[in-house]
């Protein structure tokens, strides 16, 4: 079809006579030619071809890198703009976490057994890391909540947003960890030989809890019912996760804590930096290869389902 204006950019498929594939396109303006994607639309579902589904994942999320850090950084500053204290926020939650568990503890409110570690340090490590499975759980949805309002009018990878409140979870994390200096210093703390695990039992945290939140989307960004939920769930799950008390030995409470699946992450990832030593790496590692599975099953199912959830939040 002719174009209205003889300077604009002529688009044309490739011919059956010539030797480029289905989906390259030429772009002629002047002397200068240049590939362009073409995008086909089709009534098969995209699960026919899920290799090609997960390629086309992973291929919008590193082109969109430099959108991630964009959105990134513009939501860091937001967040800080009006705010006195600026950063000190960050600490807050834990720091005032571990102050309420250690004066508990020490009216005798409620009775710990013995820490292998200082109490105070005990806490201060158990909230930290909790603090960033949270963070994983809820950042999914929030994301995708707060970016819904650009990729229903624009071709923008989704993902794009999510990564972003990733990227605010290391960061944060991060500052988080400079409180533990004086805290080893004050308390005569010496980080174990397997200190260098510790980041690898964060990111193990961040990814169990970033499939729990990708699986979370579909459902939770049409009804808020699901958001509320997951928060009672975990003020629920934390006090049945040893995160500021030691795992119990014996009783039905023993049990428990043994069969939630979130122990081995406090306790692997609590040990690495602390003793050295830790019996629950292996279940931890287990547990994360089933969540890398479950994550990319989320991704997938959001994929899938996005074309409708658009639809149904622009009705």
């Amino acid at each position: 079809m002719p174009l209205a204006n003889s300077n604009a950019a002529d688009c044309r498929l490739p011919t059956a006579d010539s030797n480029a594939t289905g989906s390259d396109c030429q772009l002629k303006t002047g002397n200068s030619v240049s590939d362009l994607p073409v995008t086909i639309y089709s009534p098969e579902s995209p699960l026919a071809n899920p290799g090609k589904l997960v390629k086309e994942i992973f291929g919008d999320i590193w082109r969109c890198r430099e959108l991630t850090w964009i959105l990134f950084t513009r939501d860091l500053k937001a967040q800080y703009r009006q705010s006195y204290f600026g950063y000190v926020w960050l600490f807050v939650p834990v720091i005032s976490t571990t102050i309420v568990w250690m004066f508990l503890n020490s009216t005798q409110v409620i009775q710990v057994a013995e820490t292998p570690i200082p109490y105070a340090a005990y806490v201060l490590l158990g909230s930290m890391i909790w603090g960033v499975f949270t963070a994983s759980v809820n950042q999914p949805l929030m994301s995708f909540e707060a970016g819904k309002s650009v990729f229903m009018k624009l071709k923008v990878p989704p993902e794009a947003f999510i990564l972003a409140g990733l990227s605010k979870i290391v960061f944060e994390l991060l500052i988080k960890m400079i409180v533990l200096v004086p805290v080893f210093i004050a308390l005569q703390i010496m980080p174990a030989s397997t200190a260098f695990l510790f980041p690898v039992g964060m990111a193990c945290t961040v990814l169990i809890g970033m499939a729990i939140g990708f699986l979370m989307i579909p459902i939770g960004s049409l009804y808020s019912d699901v958001g509320r939920l997951v928060t009672t769930g975990l003020s629920f799950g934390m006090y049945v996760t040893p995160v500021v008390y030691p795992p119990p030995t014996e009783g039905w409470a023993a049990t428990l804590v043994q069969w939630n699946p979130l122990t081995p992450f406090v306790m692997a990832t609590r040990d690495w930096l602390t003793l050295g030593h830790s019996e629950y790496a292996l279940p931890m590692l287990i547990i994360t290869a089933i969540a890398a599975v479950f994550l990319l099953i989320g991704m997938v199912i959001f994929r899938v389902v996005l074309p409708h959830l658009i639809e149904r939040m622009g009705m």
